[in-house]
C-alpha cells in the first residue's frame, strides 16, 4: 500500500503540482480512506519527504545502470549528461518543490554530488585518452558542467514554454559538446 500510495501521489503531483495535491485526491483515486494514508504517513509533508527520497534513489540507480551499459568513454559520457530525471517533470515542480518544500533542497543537492564524484574520473579518464583538451582543469570542467545542468535559466521562461528538465538538458547537452556554430570551429 505505501508504494502505491507514492505511486498515486506522484501521478497526481504531475497533473497538479505540489501544492496542488490533497491526502483527500490521493485517497480517492485509490479507493481507499484518508485514514488509512494517515496510518502510513503523517502528513503531507512526509509524504512528498518520501516521494523525493524514492525519486532520488531511482535516479542514482538509473543513472549507474546507463552508464554502466556503456562500454566507450563518449557514450558514459553522453549517457552522464543526459540522464536527469525518470520521466519528464516540468521545471514548475523543481521550483514549487524548492520554494515550498525547501528541505528536500538537500536531497537535490546530495543527488548532485554524486553525480559529481562520478563525473570527475570521466572527464580525466577523457583527458588520458585524448578526447578531452588536456590543457583544460578537471575541476573546473566539472564545475561549469555542474552549474550548467543545476541551475537552468529563467524559471518564468521555462513554466511559460512548459519547457521540461528533459528537454532542457538535451538542448543544454548539444550545446555543452556541439556549441550554436553549424560546422564546430570551421566556422
Amino acid at each position: 500500500m505505501h508504494d502505491r500510495i507514492l505511486g498515486k501521489a506522484y501521478e497526481l503531483i504531475q497533473r497538479y503540482g505540489l501544492r496542488g495535491l490533497t491526502m483527500d485526491d490521493v485517497a480517492s483515486e485509490l479507493g481507499i480512506s484518508k485514514k488509512t494514508i494517515y496510518k502510513i504517513f503523517e502528513s503531507k509533508n512526509q509524504l512528498i519527504s518520501e516521494l523525493v527520497d524514492t525519486i532520488v534513489e531511482m535516479e542514482k540507480q538509473t543513472f549507474c545502470d546507463a552508464i554502466a551499459e556503456h562500454v566507450t568513454w563518449l557514450e558514459k559520457f553522453e549517457a552522464m549528461l543526459t540522464m536527469y530525471t525518470p520521466e519528464d517533470i516540468p521545471f514548475r515542480l523543481v521550483d514549487e518543490l524548492y520554494r515550498f518544500y525547501p528541505q528536500e533542497k538537500d536531497k537535490i543537492e546530495k543527488l548532485a554530488e554524486f553525480r559529481q564524484a562520478i563525473l570527475y574520473p570521466l572527464i580525466e579518464e577523457g583527458q588520458k585518452e585524448g578526447k578531452i583538451r588536456a590543457d583544460l582543469n578537471p575541476v573546473i570542467i566539472v564545475a561549469m558542467i555542474h552549474n550548467l545542468f543545476m541551475t537552468p535559466a529563467d524559471s518564468k521562461m521555462l513554466e511559460s514554454e512548459d519547457i521540461t528538465i528533459k528537454q532542457l538538458l538535451e538542448q543544454m547537452r548539444k550545446l555543452f559538446f556541439y556549441g550554436i556554430l553549424k560546422n564546430g570551429e570551421d566556422n
